[in-house]
């Protein structure tokens, strides 16, 4: 005979939890109801003291959002979390999933569908609503925002890049000391000052030294 999944319930609603835990008992041998919570506190002290293998989680709790504690849940009691919740914020349960929830469940789910889910979860499944899982499969899939900062820099030719970093290290010298430094004419330095300038959207040498210095352009 094969240990059953041992369940801990999560809910501030006193006539769900009540629904819920009769349908854990009703469901079948191998499931066991071994303990209830009803805010964030109870949640994380039980689920320490019980070390259940699966808790079922609602996002709502007295005012308070479980995704705030769910980390510390999951380390304290070494349980998979299963949401179960009338929130339909796509965000809020993608967040709830990226911080190691394996299953999103709907309340509004059949009887059997949320045991088959508890069960699955159990076994080290993911278990999410077919509408969760293709906004989580969107935002993993799409490309990193381009920074645009790092594009202003990156359009900057090695020789300009140079002029940066010997303004930076100047530290208000003079055109012409810099230009010595660089052994270019002073003329040709005003020059690639200005295209500098607008490339990197600064006004002077004051600004490009501040902007050179917060993006780390010193050498």
């Amino acid at each position: 005979m094969t240990t059953p999944i041992r369940i801990m319930l999560v809910d501030d609603h006193k006539t769900m939890l009540w629904g819920l835990e009769k349908l854990i008992e009703g469901g079948g041998d191998d499931l066991q109801l071994v303990g209830t919570a009803h805010n964030n506190d109870t949640a994380l002290q039980e689920g320490g003291a019980l070390k259940p293998d699966v808790i079922v989680l609602d996002l709502d709790l007295e005012g308070r959002s479980s995704i705030e504690i769910l980390p510390q849940l999951l380390q304290a009691s070494g349980a998979k979390v299963m949401i179960l919740s009338g929130n339909r914020d796509q965000g809020l349960l993608t967040q709830a999933v990226k911080l190691g929830a394996r299953g999103v469940v709907s309340k509004e789910a059949p009887a059997d569908v949320v045991l088959n889910s508890i069960r699955a979860v159990s076994r080290g499944e993911t278990c999410l609503d077919p509408v969760l899982m293709n906004a989580l499969l969107g935002q993993l899939s799409a490309p990193p925002k381009a920074d645009p900062e790092a594009a202003r820099i990156a359009s900057l030719t090695p020789k300009e890049r140079k002029i940066v970093a010997v303004v930076v290290e100047g530290n208000g010298a003079p055109n012409k000391e810099l230009a010595s430094k660089l052994f270019i004419a002073e003329p040709t330095l005003r020059n690639n000052l200005t295209t500098i300038y607008q490339k990197l959207g600064v006004a002077n040498r004051l600004e490009l030294y501040v902007y050179a210095t917060k993006h780390g352009m010193t050498a």
